[in-house]
């Protein structure tokens, strides 16, 4: 069951995807392994692919966005994927 909290106004068109799912059905979630970096324009669950050119805006769980070791999240800017916590900065495989 979800469990969900919300303040002020929230808007996703196609928006977020968040970690790993132990209870997954839906593949566009990830299933139960998290993303990783395959490139700055492709992450992968190794079954799964997102293209940061087909998901602008999209932020994303990353096992490895930030310097290729650490999770975190990921955003789509319509070319690359980008550190959440260095917004100039995209993911580094």
């Amino acid at each position: 069951m979800a469990q969900t909290t919300f303040k002020g106004p929230v808007t996703s068109l196609n928006g977020f995807i968040g970690g790993p799912n132990v209870n997954a059905t839906d593949t566009q979630q990830g299933g139960t392994t998290a993303f990783s970096v395959t490139n700055a324009t492709t992450l992968s669950d190794g079954v799964n692919t997102l293209l940061a050119t087909e998901n602008e805006g999209v932020m994303v769980y990353v096992s490895d966005a930030v310097n290729a070791t650490t999770a975190g999240y990921a955003f789509s800017d319509g070319t690359t994927w980008k550190q959440m916590n260095a917004p100039a900065t995209d993911v580094q495989a």
